[in-house]
Order: structure tokens, then C-alpha cells, then sequence
């Protein structure tokens, strides 16, 4: 039986406009109904996964920042970890560039050196403002703490750069291309799939118990923990790979998840 579904935010459970579907706030309701749990697993903050329960109308479990933070549906912390400070300042000195936009993310806040038109069209798809430290340096250690370091521009360029982080930082840092021309940079070892495993073993649930839906190279690490993966049919090839199964929405893998939880009670009652 599934007992736990865990769901990405962008581009899986809401769109470019921070929309939920009204089929799949059903859908979530319907889970609910037949005592399947629900846990929230994003790039994103955690304010900003509040902001999406609030919508649905409902609480989570929340893994933020790709599994920086992990917090119960009652708001329990279980885990959260930030850049070492030093290393901090040597990943944002090597990741800034005027031909890009840096976003450093502490724990509920965005910041960024300088606002502009493009910061504020970005801006439009969060639900908090982006903040402006214009002395970003010497705030790292001092009035901010990174939890995760975002570049933003051009696909390739973000790949390169993606590789030259990697290749200096490989012992400190694990990195993700979370959508098209973004990468997320995180301290060591934080992935959606291993802050599950922390969310699981508070929750006494094994991998197989849960099922998980994403479409995006940072939502792998938790395709890879269980069998029931969903992904996404708008995906990257390379990531529809690592998913059992490809559907069209949200609800479309509840609803195969109810089936599947429905075929195993018959076979208890059986």
C-alpha cells in the first residue's frame, strides 16, 4: 500500500503563475480521504510551500530547498543545513557574473546584489518578494546564511558552469539543474532523496510505501528511492529515464495510485 505521496511544485503541481489545478486539489483531497499522506518536495522555501497549502487548503510535510529543510504538517523541524560561510563566499565570488543572475537563499529569504527588470519578471513567479543586498559578501557569515546558492541565464552556459562548480567543489557541494537555465547549488549530500529518507524514517514508512511525481533533474534523487515514480510527460528525456511510470498531471498519478492501493487491499481481503 502507498501511503505517502510526495509531490514537486514547479511545473508539476503548479504552473508559471503559482496555479493549482482544480483537478488536482481534487485529487490531493481525494488522497486524503483514503488515508494517504502528502508531502511537498521543491527548490522553492519553505514560506513559499506554505503559501501553496493555504491554496489547496490543506497542511504537509514540506521538504524545502531541495531537501535543505525538512518539516512535518505540524511543523516539526527534522532537518535543516546551510553553507559552511567561508565556502559561502567562495561559491558566490565563483558563481557570480554580470552575463547572469545569482540568487542567494537563506532560510525564508531571496536575495540578490542588484534588482532589476529581469530580477523583478522573476520575482512575479515567487510569493515573496527578492530582497537587494548590495554588499552580498560581507553579509554572508554576518546578516545572511546560505542554505543554496541559484544561477540563472542561458541553458549552456548554465551547464558550463554547472561542470566548472563541480570540478573545483565536487567534495563540498552536490549541484542540480532544478528547471531549464537554473542550477541550484547545495551543501553536500542534500537532495529531495535523501531528506525523504529522513522525512520516512520520522514517519516509520519504507520506500516502497511512498510514491513521488516531478519533472525535473533535481526530482531524480527521489525517483531513485522507490519503485512508484512518476514523472511528468513535459520532462527532459534524461529525466523521464529514472521514472517508472510518465503521466499528464498530478492526478493522473493519484489516480493510478488509488488503483494500485485498491488491487493490493482485494488481495488482503482475497
Amino acid at each position: 500500500m502507498i501511503k505517502l505521496l510526495v509531490s514537486d511544485l514547479d511545473g508539476t503541481l503548479i504552473d508559471k503563475k503559482n496555479q493549482v489545478a482544480l483537478h488536482d486539489i481534487k485529487a490531493l483531497k481525494k488522497l486524503r480521504e483514503h488515508n494517504v499522506d502528502i508531502c511537498l518536495a521543491t527548490g522553492r522555501m519553505d514560506n513559499e510551500i506554505m503559501e501553496v497549502a493555504k491554496v489547496v487548503g490543506d497542511q504537509f510535510h514540506r521538504v524545502s530547498q531541495n531537501g535543505s529543510f525538512v518539516r512535518t504538517n505540524d511543523h516539526v523541524s527534522l532537518h535543516s543545513q546551510t553553507f559552511e560561510h567561508g565556502l559561502a563566499k567562495k561559491l558566490y565570488e565563483s558563481a557570480y557574473s554580470d552575463r547572469n543572475i545569482t540568487i542567494v537563499c537563506s532560510n525564508d529569504t531571496n536575495f540578490v546584489a542588484q534588482k532589476n527588470d529581469v530580477i523583478h519578471q522573476i520575482e512575479e513567479r515567487f510569493f515573496f518578494p527578492i530582497e537587494e543586498q548590495d554588499d552580498m559578501i560581507n553579509a554572508i557569515g554576518h546578516s545572511l546564511t546560505p542554505s543554496k546558492i541559484s544561477v540563472l541565464g542561458h541553458h549552456e552556459e548554465i551547464l558550463e558552469m554547472q561542470q566548472s562548480i563541480q570540478d573545483v567543489f565536487h567534495e563540498e557541494v552536490d549541484t542540480f539543474i532544478s528547471e531549464k537555465g537554473c542550477l541550484d547549488i547545495m551543501p553536500k549530500n542534500i537532495s529531495k532523496g535523501n531528506a525523504l529518507l529522513i522525512l520516512l524514517k520520522h514517519l516509520q514508512l519504507k520506500p516502497e510505501e511512498i510514491a513521488c511525481v516531478g519533472d525535473s533533474f533535481n526530482d531524480i534523487p527521489m525517483f531513485k528511492l522507490t519503485p512508484n515514480s512518476f514523472v511528468i510527460s513535459h520532462a527532459h528525456e534524461d529525466v523521464k529515464k529514472e521514472a517508472t511510470y510518465v503521466v499528464e498531471t498530478v492526478s493522473e498519478a493519484v489516480k493510478m495510485i488509488l488503483e494500485k492501493n485498491t488491487r493490493e487491499q482485494n488481495m488482503i481481503h482475497s
